[in-house]
């Protein structure tokens, strides 16, 4: 269809060019026809992670650190009448030793010092737990070691997403009215949804995260409410991803602002998490995201009718904060000197390197820094008298930095390992460290693949990529190559993120034994130290692992068993094609689904069918599909439906069943009854995972007979 190619086209060139308008024009873009509109400008930055001490590269410029990005926020609000100043989560963790070492604090008390307005949370406010991320906020002593008492923050935080299970209400307040220039702002905040697959079990213990259903009804509950408080401009402080690429902005913030009404209140989502540029427009609001690290921050002008309180226009700056030419801001320096002064340590050298023991590649393949890492793991001292593990396991997630070419300081290494993470030693049969490599490889929503290649030490295996996943483990021995005894109960270390199931290596938490020991970056300094004496650190690749690409040709005969995850799309079509339905002509209605889509004909079949509806519009084709979401789906296909009382008793014996959402209870509950929907583990109903290809073909299967049943 020509019209909606060139349609799409102009659409694309008008947003550009609004974009490059608005970076060019900047604070002064605009000014109100009316001439009465209440300019206020939201001074904002995401992602700091501590790095009050930091210096990044842009390009071939030196950007960031707390003093640098203090002197540019002061500039910023002093040109201003009316201003704001926020954070958008990830404000703290996996920061700078010259931050972790207190638990963030000095971070927390350098935002008090700058006057923030107004936080969010994000998913590293969690990496501590609920204890933890409750002291840094509200003050009070820290529960990790108890040798921090923070202030608390001097400044409102707010969520609306996360929701404790013990009382059902949000963990925090969901959301805060500032008034300035004498109109008022409301702010609700949100967290990306991937949080508890982002941070250990531990971290989100005690709470569960809306859908993306629910998230959506609250941003429209709180949005009323705040209207019904003279409210009218809101703004969503989201630390999910977007970005900005030839004028079109994506990403989960832009998935939301979709998913919102067009009339919806909300007049700017703040954007977060991936690191990310964002400044475009989307259904009406306005996303925005400054990169992360305070290498850049956002100026988000707004014009407001003081008499009906609306925006009346609205655009976005996002600024590098390039040191050069720029004086450190002196009360800043001051707080990083008195955390220097209390830990010496942070700026001796403990070796050097030649600038070549990186990180690079370490989610796909073996890397020198890896190998380090996991050396070191291995020789940790647990206390048990046992001499060094079998073998070790590091995620890759987990290594945040390389090492720098010349000096290296304790500071450097803490910046690698920033979490703090205990490391366990577990016991582990050789079936077992089989399954945690093919645990390395996963799928994205959108069928390509979510690889996290461990670091190892102790052992070498070979990978063929032409096979499937549950097969692609061709060879597996210890270092000096026996091969490892599916039988035998080896020794291994991970980390407790990795230790809980994080990440996916779920099959850790079935270890035949457990023990908790010492700090990784103690371990890795300590290992630093020993080894090279304060001389040249070295690590390279040693063919730990073999990665063997994929063949050209397609095999020859279909992988049996099909693991990776299914789309919402792929789901649908496999439903369609069982109960064989033909019954519409026309595409579907959906702003998501294309009437030239594969799936589009089975989108439309089971929409006119009533197994679906979608939300707002869209129906997500490419996002994984949950368990719950495709119980709610198959149970459409039943026609007795268990009362809300029996389906709540049938949910709330399992563990996690406070976590199942309110709209999926009696779906889940009618499928359990009738057998259709198992679980591995009888005590868990895991409803906002994923389900594999061959789950979705099995419950398909039983349903499809039940229903002719």
């Amino acid at each position: 269809m020509t019209w909606k190619n060139v349609l799409g086209k102009s659409t694309i060139r008008a947003a550009a060019a609004a974009l490059l308008l608005t970076q060019l024009l900047g604070a002064a873009g605009s000014v109100s026809a009316a001439g009465k509109d209440v300019e206020v400008h939201l001074i904002g930055i995401n992602d700091f992670h501590g790095q009050l001490d930091t210096t990044s590269m842009v390009g071939d410029k030196k950007a960031g650190s707390a003093p640098i990005l203090a002197t540019y926020l002061k500039e910023a609000q002093a040109k201003y009448e009316h201003s704001l100043l926020f954070h958008n989560g990830d404000s703290v963790g996996a920061s700078a030793p010259v931050s972790s070492l207190d638990r963030d604090e000095p971070t927390m008390e350098w935002m008090n010092m700058m006057g923030f307005d107004v936080g969010s949370l994000g998913n590293h406010e969690f990496d501590q737990g609920i204890a933890a991320l409750k002291a840094q906020i509200f003050g009070g002593l820290d529960p990790k070691e108890g040798k921090v008492t923070h202030a608390g923050a001097k400044f409102d935080y707010v969520n609306a997403n996360v929701i404790e299970t013990s009382t059902g209400k949000t963990l925090i307040k969901p959301y805060v009215i500032k008034e300035v220039g004498g109109v008022k702002i409301g702010f609700i905040g949100l967290v990306t949804k991937s949080t508890p697959n982002k941070v250990s079990p531990a971290g989100t213990a005690g709470v569960r995260f809306l859908s993306a259903e629910e998230e959506v009804e609250a941003v429209n509950k709180y949005a009323k409410e705040l209207q019904s408080q003279g409210v009218e401009t809101i703004i969503v402080l989201a630390h999910d991803p977007a970005s900005t690429k030839e004028g079109v902005t994506t990403g989960e913030a832009a998935d939301l602002a979709k998913a919102l009404p067009a009339d919806s209140p909300v007049d700017v989502i703040v954007a977060g998490d991936n690191h990310a540029l964002a400044n475009g427009e989307v259904n009406g609001k306005l996303i925005v995201q400054a990169y992360s690290y305070g290498t850049a921050f956002e100026d988000i002008k707004l014009m407001i009718d003081p008499v009906t309180g609306d925006v009346t226009e609205k655009s976005a700056t996002v600024t590098t904060t390039f040191q050069e030419g720029v004086k450190e801001d002196p009360e800043t320096l001051a707080i990083i000197k008195k955390s220097l002064d209390k830990h010496p340590e942070l700026t001796k050298p403990v070796g050097t390197t030649d600038g070549s023991v990186l990180r690079t590649d370490a989610y796909n393949n073996e890397a020198p820094l890896g190998n380090l890492i996991a050396d070191a793991m291995r020789q940790a001292d647990f206390g048990d008298k046992a001499g060094k593990a079998d073998f070790a396991f590091m995620n890759p997630g987990g290594i945040r930095a390389d090492l720098p070419k010349g000096d290296v300081t304790f500071a450097d290494l803490a910046k690698i390992q920033p979490f703090g993470n205990t490391l366990v030693k577990l016991e582990l049969t050789g079936e077992q460290v089989k399954t945690l490599l093919l645990q390395q490889w996963g799928t994205n929503a959108d069928g390509t693949p979510n690889t996290k290649t461990l670091q190892i030490a102790g052992l070498k295996y070979t990978a063929d990529f032409s096979k499937p996943a549950a097969e692609r483990v061709t060879s597996l021995s210890l270092e000096d190559g026996t091969p490892v005894n599916p039988k035998q109960t080896y020794t291994a270390v991970v980390n407790n993120f990795m230790a809980a199931g994080g990440d996916n290596y779920k099959v850790l938490v079935e270890a035949k034994s457990s023990l908790a020991g010492p700090i990784d970056l103690d371990v890795f300094y300590k290992y630093i130290v020993d080894t090279f004496k304060g001389g040249d650190i070295q690590a390279k690749k040693e063919g730990r692992i073999t990665n063997l690409a994929a063949s050209a040709e397609p095999a020859e005969t279909p992988a049996p068993v099909n693991n990776d995850p299914i789309t919402r799309a792929a789901f649908v079509t496999a439903l369609v094609d069982m109960l064989q339905l033909n019954e519409v002509s026309k595409a579907p209605s959906y702003q998501d689904v294309s009437p030239n889509a594969a799936y589009a004909d089975a989108v439309a079949e089971a929409t006119k069918a009533g197994l679906i509806q979608g939300y707002s519009g869209n129906f997500y084709p490419d996002r994984e599909i949950t368990r719950e979401e495709a119980a709610v789906i198959l149970a459409k296909l039943l026609k007795d439906q268990a009362s809300g009382q029996d389906a709540a008793v049938v949910i709330a014996g399992f563990e996690d069943g406070q976590t199942v959402s309110k709209y999926a209870v009696d779906s889940l509950a009618k499928l359990i009854n009738k057998g259709i929907f198992g679980t591995a583990d009888s005590k868990l109903l895991q409803p906002k995972q994923g389900i594999s290809m061959n789950d979705a073909k099995a419950l398909i299967e039983k349903a499809a007979a039940a229903k002719a049943s």
